[in-house]
């Protein structure tokens, strides 16, 4: 990054350190981008910007699209096939492109981890807690489904 010292009263003079606005003027590039970086009482810091390319960064990295799904969360697509989703920065459910679900929370045992699990998991498979203990169902809606609920445990891997 290229940083310019920049005179911002309009009353500085060639031969001072910082440049005048027409000096600065003529080193500004097509394609960059300028912001002010420090400022004093009468010059300013600015600084020369690229712009990145997502689409290529992301590429490079093997994503093929990311996105905000919820507070705190993100959805990774890959070009491999799989899924994460990511809450802060714990991997909670991965979707491997063989259709197993990877499911993990982190040691993050929250009302909002299981809620994201809730949300994003297939319709009727829920992590829920009772007596102090979480457990995992596919069949949520069953008036049973404590009976066929199995202990939860990070690296759980369900089909």
């Amino acid at each position: 990054m290229e940083e310019y010292f920049v005179d911002s009263s309009g009353f500085g003079a060639e031969d001072e350190p910082a440049l005048t606005i027409s000096h600065f003027l003529q080193k500004v590039k097509a394609g960059y981008y300028y912001g002010i970086t420090g400022e004093g009482q009468f010059q300013v810091y600015v600084g020369e910007f690229k712009r990145v390319n997502r689409k290529a960064q992301f590429e490079a990295q093997g994503i093929k699209s990311s996105r905000l799904v919820a507070n705190n969360t993100r959805l990774t697509e890959y070009l491999d096939g799989h899924k994460v989703l990511m809450l802060h920065q714990t991997d909670i459910i991965t979707w491997r492109a063989d259709g197993v679900i990877v499911l993990n929370n982190g040691g993050w045992d929250t009302v909002t981890t299981r809620d994201r699990f809730s949300r994003f998991l297939p319709d009727g498979w829920r992590i829920y807690r009772w007596r102090g203990v979480s457990y995992f169902t596919k069949d949520w809606h069953a008036d049973d489904f404590r009976k066929k609920s199995i202990k939860f445990y990070n690296g759980m891997e369900v089909k």
